[in-house]
């Protein structure tokens, strides 16, 4: 074969050719290692036997026989025109479609705006209530501890703070705190110094 040939050109043979296969044998290795004689104007361009007058064209039109305009290839004028309607009817649903999602996320966008203010009034509102009641709450907080202390011995506004009466071996098993309530209650009953 061919390819064993030129894969073995230059190895020995193994077995004898006959002349004529030898001489075979000789022109296609001359083949394969001479070069091939091309010109220098087929090397540039392997078009140039195909130039303007190569061809007879004759001034005809090539795509004379093509259908032309808005209509396509395969489809006859009725089908052009009912899917040209439809795409119109299409066209305008989705026009309609659009508007009316704008229109609804128009209305969305103000009720929201309208929600957020209402919101931001009420609460404006409840945080000057709230204000205003604490406001009232401390001061009278105030003026009842400054009725309290007047004339009183501090040490009773102190055993007034605590609970004096529960047992705290029971409230407390960790520490105790009886000695320290014992004490509070006596410097109420008898105090050291007043205010």
């Amino acid at each position: 074969s061919f390819c064993i040939l030129v894969a073995n050109r230059h190895a020995p043979s193994l077995h004898s050719r006959p002349l004529e296969a030898q001489s075979h044998h000789q022109a296609t290795m001359d083949f394969i290692d001479a070069p091939a004689a091309v010109s220098p104007m087929a090397m540039e361009d392997p078009f140039a036997s195909a130039g303007p007058g190569g061809g007879d064209f004759s001034g005809s039109d090539p795509f004379a026989g093509m259908p032309s305009g808005g209509e396509s290839a395969g489809a006859p004028g009725g089908e052009a025109t009912a899917l040209r309607a439809w795409e119109e009817q299409h066209n305008r649903e989705l026009e309609d479609m659009s508007a009316k999602e704008t229109d609804g996320k128009n209305k969305n966008k103000n009720k929201a705006a309208e929600d957020l203010k209402a919101w931001n009034e009420e609460r404006a509102t409840t945080n000057q209530k709230r204000l205003n009641s604490n406001r009232t709450a401390q001061k009278s907080a105030e003026a009842a501890k400054d009725d309290s202390v007047k004339g009183l011995n501090p040490w009773e506004l102190v055993a007034s703070l605590i609970d004096t009466k529960g047992d705290a071996a029971k409230e407390n098993t960790f520490r105790d705190t009886s000695r320290m309530r014992a004490l509070l209650i006596q410097l109420k009953t008898s105090p050291i110094g007043t205010l």
